[in-house]
């Protein structure tokens, strides 16, 4: 049996009870944990995302990567 003392959460649960259709505020609780789980599994790190789009910019790109500006290129382009 499951007793839920904050009322924010019991409102959470009878939220996705009734969109979901669950019998219940534990299937509900239960449902929306494994939904959450998936999503967590799915996620794809920020590092690996970033890398994905780099990736797919770079294929696209008529010429390879410039090396990192210098201090001083970069004084000469703020006009410094």
């Amino acid at each position: 049996m499951l007793s839920i003392r904050d009322q924010e959460v019991r409102t959470l649960a009878e939220t996705v009870m009734r969109k979901r259709g669950a019998s219940n505020l534990t299937a509900a609780i239960k449902l929306a944990l494994q939904h959450e789980i998936e999503r967590a599994d799915e996620a794809v790190p920020l590092k690996q995302h970033v890398a994905e789009i780099r990736a797919r910019a770079l294929a696209k790109a008529k010429l390879p990567p410039a090396p990192p500006l210098t201090k001083e290129e970069r004084d000469a382009l703020w006009g410094q």
